[in-house]
């Protein structure tokens, strides 16, 4: 008999009960376990009144949050973990339950991978955008400002431009992007570009921020409406082409490089795939997500954001890779 790898059956056996680990999370998510502790140390019978909750059932999931770094425990009582604290108590700045409660909405889709991978055609697709439930909607787009409220200052900080006047956000949502950009430049305004029921969401974050006098919003599809001509300075194209096939992606580059100012700038952020599609794990994993809930969507290489560049005129192009786990493809005009 073959000697036996322990450490390959411990990997299957982790990778099988991955789930559990996320739906710990989600469930303290939903519950607002970190927001009820705050800043307190509480007993699981304190919290268990506050929520609600069995008392003996609260103690074991407090004890699971332990495990995974989200709590601490001292004694009996429990308190948030610098990463918890930071990251998962409503009100703070860098706030990702809205982008949890996103992932947990979306693993029921997962369940029918196998009936995807067998037609090669998504199964939980909606017809067209509008048929999107409007709470769904909203769920959405605020999961996507959680995200982007840690991913833009990484962006802003990586990529330097010079005096930027007029900025482009296409596909913007809820304009986080373009907030922390024009907080940056003080010279800089911003038109954020997205679908009409999005672009109602939009105002609302841009009103919090309050930056109505220099970020605008403007509906339309971007397979079928212009961006103009020789407009912008700085154009943005964030998680935007992962949802399209290459050939509707060279034509929102087209129309990208249509509106953009000589000595202008073209960001491409996406999550970028090595030549083999096999890495990152996230793009790799992520390709499939799209697979599920989109009609052509995927995950793409350098060298396919790079050819299209090419195809709309786009030569001098360069790639950075964020500290998280996305990367940006910059064309300058």
């Amino acid at each position: 008999m073959d000697e036996i790898n322990h450490l390959q059956f411990e990997y299957l056996l982790q990778l099988s009960s991955a789930y559990w680990k996320s739906q710990v999370l989600f469930t303290a998510i939903e519950l607002d376990i970190f927001t009820t502790i705050g800043n307190k140390h509480l007993a699981a019978e304190e919290l268990a009144h506050s929520i609600n909750a069995n008392a003996k059932a609260t103690e074991k999931i407090l004890d699971a949050l332990v495990s995974l770094d989200l709590l601490v425990k001292q004694e009996k009582l429990y308190q948030n973990s610098p990463i918890s604290n930071y990251y998962l108590i409503k009100g703070k700045p860098f706030y990702q339950g809205d982008a949890i409660h996103h992932f947990n909405n979306i693993a029921e889709n997962w369940t029918m991978l196998s009936q995807t991978v067998k037609t090669g055609e998504a199964v939980v697709l909606k017809d067209l955008p509008e048929d999107v439930d409007p709470h769904d909607l909203k769920d959405f787009i605020t999961a996507m400002h959680n995200i982007a409220s840690v991913k833009s200052h990484d962006i802003c900080a990586t990529i330097p431009l010079k005096n930027p006047r007029n900025m482009l956000d296409i596909a913007g949502g809820p304009g986080t992007y373009s907030i922390e950009f024009v907080k940056k430049y003080p010279e800089l305004q911003a038109v954020i570009f997205d679908l009409k029921h999005v672009t109602k969401l939009t105002h609302d974050f841009i009103q919090a921020a309050g930056l109505q006098e220099r970020i605008k919003v403007q509906a339309g599809n971007c397979l079928e409406d212009d961006f103009g001509t020789n407009c912008y300075d700085t154009i943005l194209v964030s998680n935007l082409l992962h949802i399209y096939n290459p050939e509707n992606n060279i034509t929102i580059l087209d129309k990208c490089w249509k509106a953009l100012q000589n000595e202008g700038t073209l960001i491409i952020h996406e999550f970028v795939l090595d030549e083999t599609k096999t890495h990152p794990q996230f793009a790799a994993l992520f390709s499939l997500n799209m697979l599920i809930g989109t009609q052509e969507g995927a995950s793409y290489s350098e060298t396919e954001y790079r050819s299209w560049l090419k195809t709309v005129g786009c030569n001098k192009i360069t790639r950075t890779d964020l500290q998280s786990n996305s990367s940006l493809i910059i064309g300058k005009k």
